[in-house]
């Protein structure tokens, strides 16, 4: 039975681009067709018409987190295949249709098993659910004096044969600290096999930086922490980053981890092609306790911060559509957009993700005047 599903009466918001009204035509997984016309010619060759009618609402892309460690109590180091799938159904509701899930430092047998629990995760995903779509690796090729919250037992140097003990396809991401890679040949190697790699837990000095992204380094982790800060005559990773528009800069837009001067430094500076939002949430993230272990360590709920008893900050607690909502007056929607789902799309190398056009994959999200999520379709399924 050929079935098509088609959303009307809906604004179509793309990243970078005017809001228009169109309507949004499905088959299968794929949007097959946009138009403001409602007179499908095609439509007759199919046995069954669902319409769905957005009442006037926002569809946007559905949003892409490449740097998220859990949420409702749901840690990507500790969780089991099973337990993914009660996540992934959570995060539609935030309109994350495609994730990265990430694993922190930790010990060599306990990132190995996560690993396989997530691709075994990655297998068997239902449909109608957020995607995880592979894993970033933060830690443990991290420098010991940027380590943050990371358990610096654990900490490995950034090099071939070390990253072997974890090599994986689902990898996608790693994070580490480049001035440790000797002759970069980490970051060679990287590149070679298709991973993004990505400055992070780093001291390294501009010109280490300049040097690395010349070998392929791609990204930098959350600009801005768990770095040395910007000074006036050693500009360091954040003055390269910001600087140098071939590389792209993770962004915690929380209002937590960066004070809302600097997001909109960032913002000036950077092109928007260059930003990638993420939300770095928490287990804690949703979940019904006040604290919990994370990284061999307690991690507490004070205010709207994540902290460890020393007042580290672990992560965040909210996710992208909230960052949304906390910033609206100074981002736009369109922008968000960009930030948030094209440019992590176009980073991971998602070409049918990321925008809303014929061809492109129907992960879509309808918001209301407030930007709150009404409804998240994932692979032409509704999921929220």
């Amino acid at each position: 039975m050929k079935k098509l599903t088609i959303i009307k009466n809906g604004y179509v918001q793309n990243p970078d681009c005017p809001k228009i009204k169109a309507n949004i035509v499905i088959h299968g997984n794929k949007i097959i067709d946009t138009s403001a016309s409602c007179e499908f010619e095609f439509a007759k060759n199919f046995d069954v018409i669902e319409y769905i009618d957005a009442k006037e609402l926002t569809i946007s892309p559905g949003l892409i987190d490449q740097h998220i460690h859990g949420g409702y109590g749901i840690d990507f180091n500790t969780a089991k295949a099973d337990d993914l799938v009660y996540l992934t159904k959570e995060l539609a509701k935030h309109g994350i249709t495609s994730l990265v899930a990430t694993v922190m430092t930790d010990s060599e047998e306990n990132i190995k098993q996560q690993i396989k629990e997530i691709s075994e995760a990655m297998k068997n995903q239902l449909a109608g659910s957020a995607r995880i779509i592979g894993i970033h690796l933060e830690g443990p090729f991290l420098n010991p004096d940027f380590k943050g919250i990371h358990p610096d037992n654990h900490i490995l140097e950034p090099n071939i044969k070390n990253f072997k003990k974890f090599e994986n396809e689902n990898i996608k991401i790693v994070s580490y600290a480049p001035e440790l890679d000797k002759n970069l040949e980490f970051t060679k190697y990287l590149v070679q096999k298709n991973i993004i790699p990505s400055a992070g837990h780093s001291k390294a000095t501009h010109e280490e930086l300049k040097t690395a992204i010349n070998e392929g380094l791609k990204q930098v982790t959350h600009l801005f922490n768990a770095m040395p800060q910007l000074h006036h005559r050693n500009p360091g990773i954040v003055g390269e980053t910001l600087t140098n528009d071939k590389i792209y800069a993770e962004i915690i837009a929380d209002n937590e981890h960066l004070h809302p001067i600097i997001l909109d430094l960032i913002l000036r500076t950077k092109p928007k092609s260059k930003i990638i939002f993420i939300s770095d949430s928490l287990p804690l993230n949703y979940s019904t306790e006040d604290h919990i272990i994370f990284g061999g360590q307690k991690i507490y709920r004070i205010n709207d911060q994540a902290v460890n008893e020393n007042g580290t900050f672990a992560g965040s607690l909210s996710f992208l559509d909230e960052n949304l909502r906390k910033n609206i007056e100074k981002i736009n929607f369109s922008d968000f957009l960009m930030y948030s789902s094209l440019n992590p799309a176009k980073n991971l190398g998602l070409k049918t993700k990321g925008f809303i056009d014929k061809d492109f994959d129907a992960d879509l999200v309808l918001w209301d005047e407030n930007f709150q999520v009404k409804q998240t379709i994932i692979g032409g399924l509704i999921a929220y």
